[in-house]
């Protein structure tokens, strides 16, 4: 019954099967190859020498002066460069970060045209303090055997004890950072890097947090001031003299009072200004409103602000006073006759 069923089989099942089959495994083999390439340039670089890293600056330095003639090669120069070369001293390995010159190459694409040769200029002699650097470093040290001791006893001190170079785990965070980076300037020349990325997210929030500090203060200030910035007396300013509340400010002020003093002081330069006929009489008016009553022309007006605006710091604002505090809101009363 078996073989019976496989030969009832249609030929174009087996076919349609084995298509299948190899489509999958085309799949899987395209998918393991993009991997591959994905991951090759987070692999370990091969270390250079000296040499071999002097070579490769002076490399670097010749290809930026090819670029005034050949800008269109800034592009791939910048897509090839590594985040970092490491090189094989005689002191041991040591990473050498050159994504300086990734930056001076986005600056320079994005640059115009009178800013890019200066860019390009920095850039070379950078790369050639680099060589400097590295022809220093090769040489035999100078320092004697004393010289020596004293600095291994320094460097042996306590403070020193958590001083390392970068560990394996940073050089590939180092090395994943900078992949990461590169598939995003593959996708988006224009975009920015990791670095300048998180720079700008940071320089947000700061801001951000400015601005609701700055609402929360500007909020928390109009309520200060607002929870007595209408005091509604039970007769008008004027009905009780001047004299009177000159009287009560004083009296106030002879016990240290001087909140209270500032207080009837200014009800005092009130009743005074309203005598005058400044304005009509009203219960209900704010001291702003009683600025904004007096006309621009009168000599009183800059003194009487002056004073209004202690007596809101004061009484409104609960901002502490001072003895010295009542003596210039005295000396504003004065000005307007209040003696």
């Amino acid at each position: 019954a078996i073989d019976a069923r496989q030969s009832r089989r249609s030929p174009g099942s087996d076919a349609s099967s084995g298509a299948h089959m190899m489509s999958f495994a085309r799949r899987c083999c395209i998918a393991a190859l993009f991997l591959v390439a994905a991951a090759s340039p987070a692999l370990e670089i091969a270390a250079l020498n000296a040499a071999q890293y002097a070579d490769q600056l002076h490399t670097y330095e010749n290809q930026i002066a090819d670029l005034p003639s050949h800008p269109q090669k800034a592009l791939a120069l910048r897509d090839s460069l590594p985040a970092a070369l490491t090189v094989q001293t005689t002191r041991g390995e040591t990473m050498v970060d050159v994504t300086f010159l990734r930056d001076a190459l986005n600056r320079y694409l994005t640059a115009k045209a009178e800013a890019k040769p200066n860019i390009l200029a920095h850039a070379r002699r950078r790369l050639e303090a680099m060589r400097t650097e590295a022809a220093l470093y090769e040489q035999p040290d100078r320092a004697n055997e004393g010289t020596r001791r004293r600095l291994d006893e320094i460097l042996s001190a306590r403070e020193f004890d958590r001083l390392h170079g970068p560990t394996p785990l940073e050089l590939l965070k180092q090395r994943i950072q900078a992949w990461i980076a590169k598939m995003l300037k593959k996708f988006s020349p224009k975009m920015p890097d990791a670095e300048s990325a998180g720079q700008f997210f940071v320089w947000c929030m700061i801001a951000l947090s400015a601005a609701v500090a700055a609402v929360w203060l500007y909020r928390a200030s109009r309520q200060n001031i607002g929870t007595g910035q209408r005091e509604i007396l039970p007769f008008m300013p004027s009905s009780r003299s001047w004299r009177e509340w000159l009287a009560d400010a004083r009296a106030r002020a002879a016990k240290g009072k001087w909140r209270d003093a500032v207080h009837f002081g200014f009800w005092a330069a009130v009743s005074r200004l309203e005598s005058e006929g400044l304005w009509a009489p009203d219960k209900t008016r704010t001291p702003r409103e009683y600025i904004n009553a007096i006309p621009g022309f009168h000599l009183s007006k800059a003194t009487f602000a002056a004073l209004t605006h202690r007596f809101e710091a004061s009484w409104y604002g609960s901002r502490p006073t001072s003895e010295n505090d009542f003596a210039q809101f005295a000396a504003d009363l004065e000005k307007l006759g209040c003696r």
